[in-house]
C-alpha cells in the first residue's frame, strides 16, 4: 500500500535524507520518496506497518508529520 505524509519543518536536503533514514528503518517500507520541495513524504509499506510510529519517530526528530489520503 502506498502512503503519504506531509511533513513541515524541513529545511535542506540534510532534513530530506533524516526523514527517508527514519522511514527506511520502520520495517516493511520500501520506494521512499521524500521531498524538500512539496513538503512530503511517498512510501509503500506492509498492511502491518505502523504508520503511527513512523509519524511519531519523524516527530520526534523536530519535524511535523501528518498522514495525508
Amino acid at each position: 500500500m502506498k502512503k503519504k505524509l506531509k511533513v513541515e519543518g524541513m529545511t535542506c536536503q540534510k532534513c530530506v535524507a533524516r526523514v527517508n533514514k527514519i522511514i527506511e528503518k520502520h520495517e516493511g517500507t520500501s520506494d521512499i520518496c521524500v521531498s524538500l520541495q512539496d513538503k512530503e513524504a511517498v512510501f509503500s509499506c506492509a498492511e502491518e506497518t505502523d504508520i503511527q510510529g513512523i509519524i511519531s519517530a519523524i516527530n520526534d526528530f523536530g519535524f511535523n508529520a501528518a498522514e495525508q489520503n
